[in-house]
This record gives structure tokens, C-alpha cells and sequence, in this order.
């Protein structure tokens, strides 16, 4: 069962394979915080510190907003992710 370590909450929970990172953090309390929960409004970006590869591959309308958003390599919108695998990540300022 993957584990998702939200640095920023000292908070690490067991979640299924496939799980969405938003479903998480509505059922648990974290920092996390979503806006449009369609990846049109960066309020839930967060950095994959370690495990990217466990996170589901990003799409394009993600990637274009996170462009225009002058986003860093490992910064993703928590709406848009389901895991896989162990991830840490943390809430992006």
C-alpha cells in the first residue's frame, strides 16, 4: 500500500494504488488547499520532493498551466495526481 508524507503537515497516510491526491486530502486534514479542482487554478500545487515516479504521468493541460505559472520541474497540482508508489511532497508557497 503506497504512503503519501506530506512534509509541511508532518502527516504520512497509507493510500490505495490509484488513489487521487484530492480524495486524500478530503477525507484527512492538510494544508493542502484546492480552489477550481480542475487544474485551472494552482491553488493545490504542491512539490514532489521525493517519488515522482510514482505519481501519475502529468497531461498536457497541466503541463501548459503549470508553464504559465513559471512552475518548477518538480512542482504538479495535487487535483490532477493519483499515486502509485511512495511519494513526499510538500505544499508549494
Amino acid at each position: 500500500m503506497p504512503k503519501v508524507h506530506i512534509t509541511t503537515d508532518n502527516l504520512t497516510l497509507d493510500v490505495k494504488d490509484g488513489y487521487a491526491l484530492i480524495d486524500m486530502c478530503e477525507e484527512h486534514d492538510t494544508s493542502i488547499l484546492f480552489g477550481c479542482r480542475d487544474g485551472a487554478c494552482g491553488a493545490c500545487m504542491v512539490k514532489i520532493v521525493k517519488g515522482a515516479e510514482n505519481i501519475s504521468p502529468i497531461q498536457d493541460d497541466e503541463k501548459d498551466f503549470l508553464e504559465t505559472m513559471a512552475a518548477e520541474p518538480n512542482e504538479r497540482l495535487a487535483c490532477q495526481c493519483k499515486v502509485y508508489g511512495d511519494v513526499t511532497l510538500e505544499v508549494s508557497e
